[in-house]
């Protein structure tokens, strides 16, 4: 619901619209009892907004050329014409409406302002005293504009005549679409007297005014659009046809509130609520409002910010609340479905306990275990074929030489020493104990990834007790092995003969060790890293 006041300069107006239907409208007189009736009213909605339509004759127009500025200089120019044209008056309006280049750069500013502000002083009161939210003080002729604005002519312009009073006859200009003067003269042959001919007779006057003010030229036809009642339709449209110099245009304003969608219940004698029903579409304005006579207005907006805020913490909290018990209404179903599951596994565990399964292997550990199995049998060598068959063929190179043991195993580190030492999970602590050092020129460090590693032992066959010839030939195959690039690391772990500085020689020496006869073994340790087959 929108509330407009509307005022004429004697009796004041309340309108309430909504959307495009009036729906109610009441008067109050200026006088004591039409004052506290006003009071009432507005004391009735105290939080709702009113703006307030003004058509006085008190009102003034002066179109100005000011230079070009912005900012404080542009501001203090407007106070100089102020104090020039509206010296007393407090409620004055500046709209800019075209901007020239021309020597200088120059706007074109309209000036209006109210010249009796004393009729508005005891509606204002009553607005500030109830706290009422008025968001403006709007001017009837600048508002005309919208109306203008959606007038096909084809001339410059356009002379827009209405009557909102019995008494006052508005005859608005505008050129290109913006006002540049509106008055307002009295008439009095509204309900008697020859009403057609005073019309066309003021219409005259303005013309020959807009004439000698070069604002038309002379030869120019002007477009006048006339807003008048079903009593004097007629009459006008026969004396206007009798005028040849200028364009005239009767609009019956019934037809053109209904042309408009506009709801009125009673048949209008005046064309006010036409433009009431324009103030009530606009969103914002403001023309004659003091900061001071508005602060309530703001009041009411910041309220309603804080509503919309509220709501919006309203809805969000709520939002929140109901993702929050959801989410715990999943959460409890997965719980009571985790737990069930839980229950399974662990009968199943204690299924295979029962079955002499080893139950201190690690979860982790299994699991490595398997996918180092799965990865073995996908991508890798799966059997120990090639690496035996490898070093069988290097070590066939030294015929003297047999092997006697051979031990194959697969590692995630390259420095494993037995198969028992292998961790696929979580790594064994390393017992503190001293590595016996081995004479290797080839020994790695130690590095993880997926090492193929073989622990070989051998001796020499037919030894005659020559440990030079022995420690040679181990030094060679040491070195074959090596260079044939097949290998991570070559590493002989035992000789025949230990030459260490560190190391005692040590023997037995007798009729009974001289009989048997001498022996030459040795030992080495083999590393491939696995590759991924292709």
């Amino acid at each position: 619901m929108k509330r407009v006041l509307y005022f004429t300069g004697y009796r004041m107006v309340a309108q309430e619209w909504s959307s495009h239907k009036l729906e109610s409208s009441v008067y109050f007189e200026p006088d004591e009892p039409g004052l506290d009736l006003f009071t009432a009213y507005l004391s009735s909605f105290r939080d709702a907004p009113v703006r307030l339509v003004v058509d006085l004759i008190e009102e003034e127009f002066r179109q100005v050329t000011i230079p070009l500025l912005r900012g404080s200089d542009r501001r203090a120019i407007l106070l100089r014409n102020y104090a020039k044209y509206f010296r007393n008056s407090r409620y004055r309006f500046a709209i800019s409406q075209a901007k020239e280049k021309k020597a200088r750069k120059e706007e074109k500013v309209l000036l209006i302002g109210l010249t009796n502000q004393d009729l508005l002083e005891p509606w204002l009161k009553v607005i500030e005293d109830t706290r009422t939210p008025l968001s403006g003080i709007i001017s009837l002729p600048l508002l005309s504009e919208d109306y203008i604005s959606r007038v096909e002519s084809d001339g410059k312009a356009i002379i827009l005549v209405s009557q909102q009073v019995p008494s006052n006859l508005r005859q608005s200009v505008f050129i290109k679409g913006k006002l540049v003067l509106s008055r307002l003269v009295p008439i009095a042959s509204f309900y008697q007297g020859d009403y057609a001919t005073d019309i066309i007779r003021d219409i005259e006057s303005t013309q020959r005014y807009l004439v000698s003010q070069r604002m038309v030229e002379r030869s120019e036809a002007v477009s006048v659009q006339i807003l008048t009642n079903r009593r004097h339709h007629e009459k006008l449209t026969i004396r206007c046809a009798q005028d040849n110099l200028s364009n005239y245009e009767i609009l019956e304003i019934n037809d053109l509130l209904k042309q408009e969608k506009i709801e009125i219940d009673d048949e209008q004698d005046f064309s006010s609520g036409l433009f009431c029903y324009l103030a009530s579409k606009k969103i914002s304005v403001n023309h004659y409002a003091r900061p001071q006579e508005k602060r309530y207005y703001h009041h009411y907006n910041v309220g309603l910010v804080l509503k919309f805020a509220s709501i919006v913490f309203v809805a969000v909290g709520l939002g929140l609340a109901t993702t929050s018990a959801v989410k715990g209404w999943l959460y409890g179903s997965t719980v009571s479905e985790t737990a069930l599951i839980e229950q399974k596994y662990k009968s199943k565990y204690n299924q295979l306990s029962e079955n002499r399964i080893d139950s201190t292997t690690s979860t982790l550990s299994m699991q490595n275990i398997v996918q180092t199995v799965e990865d073995l049998q996908n991508n890798y060598l799966n059997d120990p074929e090639q690496m035996l068959s490898m070093v069988s063929r290097d070590i066939s190179l030294f015929s003297d030489i047999r092997v006697k043991r051979m031990e194959w195993f697969v590692s995630n580190i390259s420095d494993t020493e037995a198969a028992n030492d292998v961790s696929w999970g979580k790594p064994k602590r390393k017992r503190n104990k001293q590595k016996k050092k081995t004479n290797t020129r080839n020994q790695q460090p130690a590095r993880k990834g997926l090492f193929e590693i073989a622990l070989v032992e051998g001796e020499f066959l037919h030894f005659d007790g020559d440990y030079r010839y022995a420690l040679s030939a181990v030094d060679d195959l040491e070195k074959t092995m090596t260079e044939s690039g097949n290998y991570f690391s070559v590493e002989i772990t035992k000789r025949p003969l230990d030459i260490e500085s560190d190391n005692r020689l040590s023997g037995d020496v007798g009729i009974s060790r001289r009989n048997k006869s001498p022996s030459a073994q040795l030992a080495f340790r083999v590393v491939r890293e696995v590759k991924r087959n292709d």
